[in-house]
């Protein structure tokens, strides 16, 4: 089965980054993550095989254990690789020394069980679109772009947009003709007094 550990979003936050990319009509080469999809992914696994479940679902228990509650926030709009041919349009999160952590000691938990450690450095994001038209990507993304910015302008004082992270899962993603279903096999709290003592994570 294709897995992934990822960090889930408040319907808030989900509701708000739908409303950015709504589209009034599909556009071809630009596939949108639906709203319930919307996701920060902190470690792609691939194919795992069943039998080694329960295992990872112990390590990364163990390793939860490790963290507190923390906050992310929103950033801003982006690309990857570049704008001139994005292959991917992303929702950005602020930096924060937490999920980066978070990522790391996930990633290097993960590689004791086979799984590649990661080659790129960690760059906390909500994957919205999967471009194959470069050209109509970068129309979708100057879209998404230009309605963060307006809203930004309109709803700074405001809007809200961070929210707390409380626990991180194990998702389990099944490839459909109609697009993927996400089903979570395991969810991971993260304690808020750690050793009777409270942690603040920055």
């Amino acid at each position: 089965m294709r897995c992934f550990i990822a960090i889930e979003l408040p319907e808030d936050i989900k509701n708000f980054i739908d409303k950015l990319i709504s589209l009034n009509s599909s556009v071809e080469g630009v596939n949108i993550v639906k709203k319930d999809n919307l996701h920060l992914t902190l470690k792609f696994l691939g194919e795992v095989k069943s039998e080694l479940i329960p295992t990872l679902i112990k390590s990364l228990n163990n390793l939860a254990n490790e963290f507190s509650p923390f906050n992310l926030k929103i950033s801003h709009p982006g690309v990857f690789p570049d704008k001139i041919k994005p292959r991917v349009i992303w929702i950005g999160l602020e930096s924060s020394k937490t999920i980066r952590e978070l990522a790391a000691k996930i990633d290097e938990e993960m590689s004791k069980h086979g799984f590649e450690r990661e080659q790129r450095v960690f760059k906390a994001h909500i994957t919205v679109a999967r471009v194959k038209n470069p050209q109509n990507g970068r129309y979708i993304f100057e879209k998404i772009f230009k309605s963060f910015r307006e809203k930004m302008l309109n709803n700074s004082p405001t809007k809200k947009l961070d929210f707390q992270v409380r626990e991180f899962v194990l998702m389990k993603s099944t490839l459909t003709p109609k697009g993927s279903i996400y089903e979570v096999l395991e969810r991971f709290p993260l304690p808020a007094n750690i050793n009777g003592i409270i942690k603040q994570n920055a």
